[in-house]
């Protein structure tokens, strides 16, 4: 095989290479669903407080605010996101309802991921506690108890 047959075969071998790890890198650029995260997790928090009373909530992460809600009696607020790479996900919220408040944390990968609620975290509002139910369970894992709110605290 002659130097110029040679180097033009090797030539087209490293051609073929940089195609193919450049189709690579563009797949995987343009694939951003699951890139730096892991599953899909659902968060609901329904309100079971007494006598048809309404509850506001309001819950961010470090890179989302999803905003303030009212949650009229018998119904439910929830969202979805993905759980990072990382298992640092966080959301927090604060929730009040006539002049009670509470802050809590409603997903922390660290406490939830694989031991609470891998898909799915239920959450219901009482008149006396908000309380978060173990994936499976009918009994709640997770009492957070009410405070008398005071006029520094904006839900």
């Amino acid at each position: 095989m002659s130097s110029i047959a040679r180097n033009s075969f090797i030539f087209l071998i490293l051609m073929s290479l940089l195609v193919l790890w450049g189709a690579t890198i563009t797949t995987t650029a343009t694939d951003t669903t699951d890139i730096g995260t892991k599953h899909k997790v659902l968060v609901d928090i329904s309100n079971k407080l007494p006598d048809q009373t309404s509850f506001t909530i309001h819950c961010k992460s470090q890179d989302d605010d999803l905003g303030k809600h009212d949650v009229k009696a018998g119904q439910k607020y929830g969202f979805k996101f993905r759980v990072n790479w990382w298992g640092t996900t966080l959301f927090f919220c604060g929730a009040s309802w006539q002049g009670n408040y509470v802050e809590f944390d409603i997903y922390r990968a660290s406490r939830d991921d694989e031991k609470r609620c891998y898909f799915h975290c239920m959450w219901e509002v009482r008149g006396d506690a908000i309380v978060g139910y173990k994936e499976g369970y009918k009994e709640p894992d997770i009492f957070i108890h009410w405070k008398k709110q005071t006029s520094h605290i904006l839900v």
